[in-house]
Parts: structure tokens; C-alpha cells; sequence
């Protein structure tokens, strides 16, 4: 998708900070509910139909959040961390749509700085539901670092996010350019050291909001990760696309086409990829069964350690047992305790993908670097280190491994929740 820029809507940028590296945390966020092929088939064509922190671990691994401000004062709320999406967006106080009922709002009157653009914004999604509303140009605060930006801010809201999560925190650079995304408000300025982000998503075995990672902004947490960190240069034209180099599982190869690509997406739990690698992954895994009658997804003993690895470049990342079968998902049968697979295909219609989606299943086991400064006309780049004593996820035998520090060489439909279809997105100058 073609993001042009117009030049009616023009955006003076504020003052920026002088370059910094911000980590914040990340809490997480449990909706075991769409832990399931049709929302992710969904998501993945609301992507593609498109264009440090602390995190919060929302419900059981399946969703990220952060905090951040918009406003003078600042107005505060938490949101998504998705790098699946451009777009950043929370709801106004004038929505009192379902999805707002609980959700903090934004009030742009409330605000000194705040500018309507008079430009409207939409997610549409597969059900119906979606969020509309207009875009306005705004501070924003994220930790100690303010920059102005654009925000979409929802009338109406039907995406269903959890009673605690405002909205969603785009973080695909978009390369063909626009002032939308804001990490391409982040690149045209000074208020980064480095343009990238570090993430590093911590596994939670317990409550909802429980702590979930981190994100840094400017820079990588090197207590997080241990030896060097692999690039490998993204493709164009989509949100964080890398080549797929090669799979296995428990040590034996699984073939894939040449030219296979895969998308690194925070917002997004488990994994879709074809059908006949899905079938050639669940099938090498002891125990593994299909239900004819749920469409023939796969199912696996929830107990087990047969590891999966994945290989991007000269990197080797391992995903364990414990995360391939989605613990969240655990259901009592005659023959024991089975979980579905994290490794899904496409349902319903839709048979070929383009390239596989590769959500927190993969991400949480690694240390990830999403770098728009080198390669930034490509898309930016995608590293990966092997997690240090700093960001020990208890896994077992689920340790990732780096051969080299060499780089490799080298749409997206918004998806909330594995329910948007499609996404306007306004055309802004910065």
C-alpha cells in the first residue's frame, strides 16, 4: 500500500530532546479467546489490506502494552506496542461506542497544543466492527521523550480491547514515507541517539497486567541480551519482512520454499504460515493430532520438549516446547492434557499467504532490534541476540543461538486482536 504524502497537512515539529535512549516497561494482557487460526488469518490481511519502555503482559502472552501521554498536560493512557501497524490511536471523549466505555479518553480541548487535521481515520474489520474517528497533531510523551506527531483519535469504537488497553502504538517505519507512523516522525528528527527500538517480551505464567518485558527507544538494553547481535535487511513494502531461512524441529530439517519471507510482529501471539509447513511442523512433534472437527488445526500434548528452531541470516533462534504448545489453551481429553499449536494455517477461504506471520510465540524467546536507520529505504533492518541472564525467560531448553554479528540480505492489514481487515490511513506531512 502507497502512502503519499500531501502537503495541505503540515505539521511543525516541536522542539526535540536532544538524543537520548529511553527504556520503559512493558505489562502484559491475557484474551486466550482469539488464540485461534480465524483471528490470526484475519490479522494477517488487515495488515497487508494497509499499509525502553516497560511492558505490560496483557492476558497470558497474548498482548504488550506501554504507557504514553498525549497532550498539554499530558494526557495519559496504555496501549499496544505493534510493529504490524503504523498507526497510533486512543478515543476521544466524544465516543460512547462499546469500546470506549472503559477506555481513558483523549479530549483535545484539554489540550494547548493540540491541532485538528480534519482528516479522517478508519480501521475496518472482518466482523464489521472497527474504529473511526479523525487524525490530530499532538505531543507526545513516551518515558522522557516528547515529539510532536500524528494520533488517530476513535468516535467510534468497536475493536474490543481488554477493559485496561486504550488503543494501539503503531511501530512499522513505513519506508515509501509518511508522517503517520512515529518512528518516521522519530527518524526526521534528533530526539534518538540510534534509530531503533530494542524489544524484549518476558514470558507471564500468571495474572493479567502482569510485567511483560521492555522496550527501549533510541538503543538495545545490552543487560538483556548476551554475545552480538545478527541483522538481517528487511524487504520492501511490508511492515518488518525478513527472509526465512530454514526451520527444524527436534533437529530435522523442514523444507520450505526458497524466497520464503516472514513478518516480525509484536501484535500478534502464535504463528501462520502455509498449510503444508504447519502440517510438516505439528506432524514431526510427537503426540501431535488434528481435529476434524475444528477445521483440522492441530493439537498438541501439553507436555513435551521438542523444540522448533527458525533460522533468519546467521541467526538461529529456538522456540520451546512449552510455547510451540500454547499452555493458555490447555484442554483435559481421555488421553490427557492437550494445547493447541502455536504453528497455524490459514482457515476458512484462504488458502496461499504471502509471507508467514511470526508473532510473541517466536519474539519472546529472543531479544529483537527493529532498526530503521540502516536499509531504511527497504524497510529497516530486523536483529536478534540470544537472551542474557538480564532477559532469562525460564526456558528450559528454548535458548537462542547466534553464529555471527554478520548482517543477511535481504500487505500488512491492521489487525486488532486478529479481527482488522483493512486500514485508511491518512495522507500527513510532518
Amino acid at each position: 500500500m502507497k502512502l503519499a504524502l500531501t502537503t495541505s497537512l503540515v505539521l511543525a515539529l516541536s522542539s526535540a530532546v536532544s538524543a537520548a535512549v529511553i527504556t520503559l516497561p512493558i505489562t502484559t494482557f491475557k484474551n486466550p479467546e482469539h488464540l485461534n487460526a480465524d483471528s490470526l488469518t484475519r490479522r494477517y490481511f488487515q495488515k497487508r489490506a494497509m499499509s525502553s519502555s516497560s511492558l505490560t503482559n496483557v492476558e497470558q502472552d497474548l498482548i504488550y502494552t506501554i504507557p504514553f501521554s498525549l497532550g498539554t498536560p499530558a494526557q495519559s493512557f496504555n496501549v499496544i506496542i505493534d510493529t504490524g501497524s503504523p498507526v497510533t490511536w486512543v478515543a476521544s471523549n466524544t465516543c460512547s461506542t462499546a469500546g470506549c466505555l472503559k477506555a481513558q479518553k483523549f479530549n483535545c480541548a484539554a489540550s494547548s497544543t493540540c491541532k485538528l487535521l480534519n482528516t479522517p481515520f478508519n480501521a475496518t474489520y472482518v466482523s464489521g466492527q472497527g474504529v473511526t474517528g479523525d487524525y490530530v497533531a499532538e505531543q507526545f510523551t513516551i518515558g522522557s521523550l516528547k515529539f510532536r506527531g500524528a494520533a488517530g483519535i476513535v468516535s467510534v469504537d468497536n475493536a474490543q480491547l481488554p477493559d485496561t488497553v486504550d488503543g494501539i502504538m503503531g511501530l512499522w517505519y513505513y519506508a515509501q514515507g509518511s508522517a503517520v507512523p512515529i518512528l518516521n516522525v522519530l527518524k526526521n528528527t534528533t530526539a534518538l541517539d540510534q534509530n531503533m527500538i530494542g524489544i524484549y517480551l518476558e514470558s507471564s505464567a500468571s495474572a493479567a497486567n502482569a510485567p511483560g518485558g521492555e522496550i527501549t527507544f533510541g538503543g538495545v538494553n545490552t543487560a538483556r541480551f548476551s554475545g552480538s547481535v545478527a541483522y538481517t535487511n528487511c524487504v520492501s513494502a511490508r511492515p518488518w519482512t525478513i527472509p526465512l531461512g530454514g526451520i527444524s524441529v527436534n533437529g530435522k530439517a523442514i523444507s520450505i520454499p526458497s524466497g520464503t519471507l516472514a513478518t516480525m510482529d509484536t501484535g500478534t501471539t502464535a504463528m501462520l504460515m502455509p498449510k503444508t509447513a504447519a502440517d510438516a511442523i505439528n506432524g514431526a512433534i510427537p503426540g501431535a493430532v488434528q481435529a476434524p472437527n475444528a477445521q483440522n488445526l492441530w493439537f498438541l500434548p501439553c507436555s513435551g520438549n521438542t523444540p522448533v528452531t527458525f533460522t533468519f541470516g546467521q541467526f538461529t533462534a529456538t522456540i520451546p516446547y512449552k510455547d510451540i504448545a500454547m499452555q493458555s489453551t490447555a484442554q483435559s481429553t481421555s488421553t490427557g492434557m492437550y494445547c493447541q499449536s502455536a504453528a497455524m494455517f490459514p482457515t476458512g477461504d484462504t488458502s496461499t499467504i504471502a509471507e508467514w506471520l511470526l508473532g510473541d510465540a517466536l519474539l519472546k524467546n529472543v531479544y529483537s532490534v527493529f532498526d530503521f536507520e540502516n536499509n531504511a529505504a527497504n524497510g529497516g533492518r530486523i536483529g536478534f541476540a540470544q537472551l542474557g541472564s538480564g532477559g532469562n525467560n525460564d526456558l528450559g531448553n528454548g535458548s537462542s543461538s547466534n553464529a555471527s554479528g554478520s548482517a543477511g540480505s535481504a500487505v500488512k492489514p491492521f489487525l486488532i486482536q486478529g479481527v482488522i481487515v483493512s486500514v485508511a490511513l491518512a495522507m500527513l506531512a510532518l
